[in-house]
């Protein structure tokens, strides 16, 4: 089980029948973090393309993906909601889990009375991370 994030939280609600392209997650996440170097910024936005596809294909929609530094600054935790129960089956390792564990420092699942969270946390390096919270509407992958 994680630990309550420590700062204000960029947040992402991914309503029912929506589908974001990777391109529109990536964009968010560039758009929500600051200072970050671009191979942490790389580490993030991969995680958080495979827990949203995750979350699409294994668990029922809306779900909330959460971007928020631990009380350190120096680690990132990656949190994606959806309202489907955990089953407490144990998770398959595909491909996309298999590089949740590659990238990130932990994961895990926690059951949520109304659904599960799915969570991951990523080292940033030495710098603080900063965070700005993005426009809720779909960014616009190409801001041209």
């Amino acid at each position: 089980m994680i630990s309550p994030p420590a700062g204000d939280p960029a947040v992402l609600v991914i309503p029912t029948g929506e589908n974001p392209s990777p391109n529109v997650l990536r964009y968010w996440v560039d758009s929500a973090l600051t200072g970050v170097p671009v191979l942490p910024g790389l580490h993030v936005a991969i995680v958080v393309e495979e827990l949203v596809a995750n979350a699409r294909e294994h668990g029922r929609m809306p779900c909330v993906l959460r971007l928020s530094p631990d009380e350190t600054g120096r680690h990132l935790l990656v949190l994606v909601e959806d309202t489907d129960p955990d089953d407490g089956e144990r998770w398959p390792t595909g491909a996309g889990l298999t590089l949740v564990d590659a990238l990130s420092l932990d994961w895990g699942v926690d059951p949520r009375p109304s659904g599960k969270t799915v969570w991951a946390e990523i080292a940033m390096t030495t710098r603080r991370v900063g965070l700005v919270v993005p426009p809720q509407s779909w960014p616009s992958p190409d801001p041209r």
